[in-house]
């Protein structure tokens, strides 16, 4: 157990008016599931993205378990508490009669499989662990939640860290208190060195009322342990959660914030554990579970509200905030939403991109699920995806990482290498066509590979935490290396002083012409594209970062320019003055040679010092 003073945040405030935490109680009292014979049908205990994720219920399209009020005593994931469990071998009629509709109708598409580059273990799995349950990547690092790990106690909880270069653990996380039934890595999200970890069955401010705790990834030490300052029982504060730059996103489905189980999201300062702010639904509504899933991208916050019945009963929406503000931007719901589609299930947000799961959207078949492209500057919905592997992605939607114009969609319940053995697609979020179809590659039946699914640049992970490797349902995970890398993957954007995003118009040469676009930059500096292949981040001014370093770095000098009247400035990179091949050779030669290249413009004349903007990276053909 890592050895450190652990900050507490409790600043409590009186209870919610009206709340009812006993209606509640039967309804959370959950824990993990306990037997090889399990649910595995049905829409109760659909987890979101960043959250515990279990084997559904009985078969029945019913609410999130939330809003369950007869089930006292009962364990999460536990398959009785959902009525007859359903064995692996002999699957209920009802059930799967709905479920594998889909299978009738849509003819696979032949699309190229990868296997994993990695399969991580942890040094001392045990039976129930149930390693893989969350994931969470940035660069080199992984981060694998172990929610039933024993150590300090029955279900406490711990969450591992590795070295995907090396394919090597390098921590254990332990809390400082941490106890029995805690759930201590439900979720996990990563941001430079610091760790997020949600505990949502922490009882610190009643039973089940949840905390979230910081850990150093370097040296595995907890930074603080945050609790809501409202905090009270059942609210599950850690069932989901997000981390960038400064800000932690913590989602608590089960606050009544005035009515059963509308929900609600905290944000906390990292490097204070200072609570900041709460998150509420203009429109909050009884039993949305506002917070099931959350995401940010350090200017907005994306939060899925499953239980929602706007359009129909559990067809689900989610919630884009403005992170500084505060305030509510847009509500999105599909524009054919249908009774418990539960969209809001996943969410994921990337710059202009927010990518929302609902895995039992029946377009294909029973429960194959979709996931839908919304534009966060207009909140208009840019796109539905539905399988071009319908036959075999079963659950398509039910976890969804995104990067630039590139889709990491998991279905979890797909059958590639048997039942419920589950894959992961990437996707074109431009044309909707399907890159590549991750699996393991040596995936089985009830693995349940991608319940949880998480991307960065070139690596992608995916969680199996029903894989049996040291005893039953200890858990696995699997890293991949993505092919081409991407396109607009952004880099180099947790520090506050790298001011302006920049994107690519396209990683495809053969329309004669790729823009390097900068916007809500310095009005009126003098600015220029820098390239590479680097990954190295310094700060050789001492005021923001240089992502580019390790390698030789190119200079756009010969067409440098003022930044427009409104923070933008764009450079075509195939008919620059000075672009690869026609001034800068040094890098390696022309851009349309397959390279992963990495951009970021530096603000020169009038900046004391100069500065760097945010990086976008792109595989350039």
């Amino acid at each position: 157990m890592p050895s450190a003073t652990a900050l507490v945040v409790t600043a409590r405030k009186s209870r919610l008016p009206n709340r009812s935490s006993r209606a509640m109680g039967p309804s959370v009292a959950w824990g993990l599931p306990t037997s090889r014979t399990r649910n595995t049908l049905g829409h109760m205990g659909m987890k979101a993205v960043t959250g515990c994720r279990w084997p559904p219920g009985s078969g029945q399209r019913d609410p999130p378990a939330l809003r369950q009020t007869s089930l006292d005593h009962r364990d999460l994931c536990n398959p009785v508490a959902w009525g007859t469990s359903v064995n692996m071998n002999v699957p209920t009629t009802n059930s799967l009669c709905r479920l594998f509709a889909c299978i009738a109708i849509v003819t696979p598409a032949r699309a190229q499989t990868i296997n994993e580059t990695a399969k991580l273990l942890p040094a001392d799995g045990a039976t129930s662990d149930y390693f893989g349950q969350d994931v969470a990547i940035e660069g080199t690092t992984a981060v694998i939640a172990s929610p039933g790990d024993d150590d300090l106690g029955g279900n406490s909880g711990s969450v591992y860290l590795f070295d995907t270069a090396t394919e090597t653990q390098t921590v254990k996380l332990l809390p400082l208190d941490g106890d029995v039934s805690d759930s201590f890595g439900c979720s996990v999200a990563i941001s430079g060195t610091t760790v997020l970890v949600g505990a949502f069955s922490d009882d610190d401010l009643g039973e089940r009322s949840g905390s979230a705790y910081l850990f150093d990834a370097t040296t595995g030490a907890q930074i603080a342990k945050l609790l809501a300052a409202d905090g009270d029982t059942y609210d599950m504060f850690g069932f989901s959660v997000a981390l960038k730059g400064n800000t932690a996103v913590i989602g608590a489905p089960g606050d009544a914030c005035g009515m059963l189980s509308c929900g609600s999201v905290y944000l906390f300062d990292t490097t204070t554990g200072s609570q900041i702010g709460k998150l509420v639904a203009a429109d909050a509504s009884a039993n949305a579970t506002f917070g099931w899933s959350v995401s940010t991208d350090g200017k907005k916050v994306l939060i899925g509200a499953p239980g929602d019945n706007a359009p129909a009963l559990d067809s689900g929406s989610a919630y884009l905030f403005d992170l500084p503000s505060q305030t509510e931007l847009f509500k999105l719901v599909p524009t054919n939403g249908a009774y418990a589609d539960m969209f809001g299930t996943s969410v994921a947000i990337d710059g202009a991109t927010a990518l929302i799961g609902a895995p039992y959207n029946d377009d294909l078949g029973g429960q194959c699920g979709a996931a839908y492209a919304f534009d966060t500057g207009t909140g208009a919905q840019t796109s539905k995806l539905l399988s071009p592997d319908g036959a075999t992605a079963i659950w398509f939607g039910y976890s969804v990482s995104v990067a630039g114009s590139t889709a990491l969609i998991g279905a979890p319940a797909a059958i590639d290498n048997g039942a419920w053995s589950g894959s992961a697609q990437l996707i074109d979020l431009t044309t909707g066509a399907l890159i590549t179809k991750l699996l393991p590659s040596d995936g089985a039946k009830g693995d349940f590979f991608a319940v949880t699914a998480a991307m960065d640049g070139t690596r992608a992970i995916g969680g199996a935490y029903f894989k049996d490797d040291l005893g039953t349902d200890s858990g696995a995970a699997y890293v991949f290396t993505l092919p081409g890398g991407g396109c607009n993957v952004v880099f180099c954007d947790t520090d506050a002083n790298n001011v302006g995003d920049v994107t690519l118009s396209t990683c495809d040469c053969s329309g004669g012409s790729i823009t390097l676009d900068l916007s809500t930059s310095f009005v009126g500096q003098f600015t220029y594209p820098l390239v590479g292949l680097g990954t190295t981040a310094v700060s050789p001014t001492g005021v923001s970062q240089l992502c580019l370093a390790g390698s030789a770095i190119g200079r756009y000098t010969k067409d440098a320019g003022a930044i427009s009247a409104v923070g933008t400035f764009s450079v075509d990179l195939l008919n620059a003055n000075s672009a690869p091949g026609g001034g800068v050779p040094t890098i390696g030669g022309a851009l349309c040679n397959g390279n992963t290249w990495r951009f970021q413009y530096w603000h020169r004349a009038g900046m004391n010092p100069s500065r760097f903007s945010k990086g976008i990276s792109g595989t350039i053909n």
